[in-house]
């Protein structure tokens, strides 16, 4: 009996070999004939699948930006717990950072080399399952949830621009990570615990509060002294700081 062939997972198969070739050379540089030969296969059954370069690639970035949502989602699906999925899809973006980057060269490709009717729906696809997944797994607001989309897609620029390791990058996860927890982990449970734990947090890493020197507070402190006020005023006796430089103004 002839072999049964399901279609749509060989097509995944097909994706998934020549997927680092796509992003080791870029769009530009390889051929349906290359691409044929680094996953080995005739380019006859490529053609098959894929009538084109440009129909590959565009069927590629889906393929991937859906199998990277489907399973953030799925690892998830069994956790109850707000923090801990949280904690699981901080250690998945972790996992997934060199992936990111991956995508976001594919996107340039497609972008740089499809017409505008062709890029902006896939990236409107892409947009909308990563922020709805994000959605309802962190029980966040859409926006919320679509600004996170948005700041990965200029973490893997800034990845890709600069040659960053993964410690760079992981640094910046570290970063979110403090900055989002009092946000989607412990405003649900306790808003006033949150809202205190955020002021830390905007405090520690996010204002550019001036700073006092040691010395100075110290000077200030010791050059001020307590008078008492003038006995006719009203009400009992009342004091008050008044410095020495004050006094000699004065």
């Amino acid at each position: 009996m002839p072999k049964i062939v399901n279609h749509d997972e060989y097509r995944q198969e097909l994706m998934a070999k020549s997927f680092n070739l796509f992003t080791r050379k870029g769009y530009t540089n390889i051929t349906m004939d290359e691409i044929a030969a680094e996953i080995g296969v005739s380019k006859g059954i490529l053609y098959h699948y894929f009538p084109s370069k440009e129909k590959m690639l565009a069927q590629m970035i889906s393929w991937t930006g859906y199998q990277n949502t489907e399973e953030y989602i799925r690892r998830t699906s069994s956790v109850e717990s707000v923090r801990d999925r949280f904690d699981m899809i901080v250690d998945y973006w972790r996992e997934k950072g060199k992936l990111y980057e991956s995508i976001l060269l594919l996107a340039f490709d497609m972008y740089r080399n499809a017409d505008i009717v062709h890029w902006k729906p896939l990236y409107d696809l892409f947009a909308e399952r990563y922020t709805a997944g994000m959605s309802e797994r962190l029980n966040i607001s859409r926006q919320f949830a679509h600004s996170i989309f948005i700041y990965f897609l200029g973490l893997s620029f800034h990845s890709v621009a600069t040659g960053s390791d993964t410690k760079e990058y992981n640094k910046q996860i570290d970063f979110l990570d403090v900055i989002f927890r009092p946000l989607i982990v412990d405003a649900p449970e306790d808003l006033d615990k949150a809202a205190q734990k955020f002021k830390e947090v905007y405090k520690t890493f996010l204002a550019n509060l001036p700073v006092v020197k040691k010395g100075s507070v110290q000077k200030k402190i010791k050059n001020t002294k307590i008078v008492k006020t003038n006995k006719s005023l009203k009400g009992p006796k009342q004091k008050k700081l008044i410095s020495n430089k004050s006094n000699k103004k004065q």
